[in-house]
């Protein structure tokens, strides 16, 4: 039988760490040779960019170089996020849900 009060409590504590979490993870990403970079938290936001002056004689370049940044961090941000969820959801036991649906 399920304890559905313990899988509420487990679930709410893990989208409480997971939150916690992904407002502290940082994430960096580059492009050309480090000329651009770009740090982002866990949500996919931008916290922070650099970008070398030499940049800056090319725009369309450095176009390109801060979507490259960008791309680089927030698949990092996707890897890491996918990797924490599954180590916290290996805690649950998630196998009695099918038998409340009949499954």
């Amino acid at each position: 039988m399920i304890d559905f009060n313990d899988l509420m409590q487990k679930a709410q504590m893990f989208q409480g760490k997971m939150k916690d979490d992904l407002e502290k993870m940082r994430v960096q990403g580059s492009a050309g040779g480090e000329m651009v970079k770009v740090v982002v938290n866990g949500n996919r936001e931008l916290t922070s960019i650099q970008i070398n002056p030499e940049a800056l004689k090319d725009p369309e370049m450095l176009e390109d170089m801060i979507l490259s940044a960008l791309q680089s961090a927030y698949s990092q941000v996707n890897e890491k996020v996918q990797d924490q969820m599954s180590g916290m959801l290996g805690g649950l036991d998630l196998s009695q849900i099918g038998k409340m649906f009949g499954a």
